[in-house]
């Protein structure tokens, strides 16, 4: 059993799939409408495929998405849940009717939005599991930030200031 979170591609699955069919790389990539150079990355682990893509392999394979992408007990994020409706981010932005850059910014954590019940609907789920979707997602992205190199503890915002190569100058007290 995989350890991976919900969601995530596994390219192992692919590669074992494509190869029960007896199909080369060439061959699924004719089927699903792709780039054998894009099979090859999403076998070998090189590239994570698109939703538009993961969802034209899995009809190729005649397998359901969540084969290639399963479905786990922790909580998919926005991504995820718009990866299983097989919608880019600006085809979402249509249905809910907002600009792409907004569904990439609400996904990545970085906006809220003040309608969850449209939003949930352009992402096919429920109010509530859209709501936790996006906590999810703000919460990796936490987690992203405070894991970069470089970042002091504690300090919000961007990098830490670099020192410059000159010494201050002492201050001068008044009085």
């Amino acid at each position: 059993m995989s350890s991976k979170p919900a969601g995530v591609f596994r390219p192992s699955v692919l590669a074992g799939l494509r190869q029960r069919a007896q199909l080369s790389r060439a061959e699924l990539a004719l089927l699903a409408g792709v780039s054998p150079e894009t099979v090859r990355a999403a076998e070998t682990g090189r590239r994570s495929p698109s939703a538009r893509v993961l969802h034209a392999l899995a009809r190729a394979l005649a397998v359901p998405v969540d084969r290639l992408s399963p479905v786990g007990t922790t909580t998919p994020t926005l991504k995820q849940l718009r990866g299983r409706t097989g919608r880019t981010q600006k085809e979402t932005a249509e249905v809910i009717g907002v600009t792409g850059q907004m569904v990439s910014r609400v996904e990545a954590g970085v906006y809220g939005v003040r309608d969850p019940v449209r939003w949930a609907a352009g992402y096919q789920v429920s109010p509530a599991e859209w709501t936790a979707a996006w906590e999810a997602g703000k919460e990796a992205r936490r987690k992203e930030i405070k894991a970069k190199p470089g970042r002091k503890p504690g300090r919000r915002g961007g990098t830490a200031c670099q020192s410059s190569s000159q010494p201050e100058p002492p201050q001068q007290s008044e009085g």
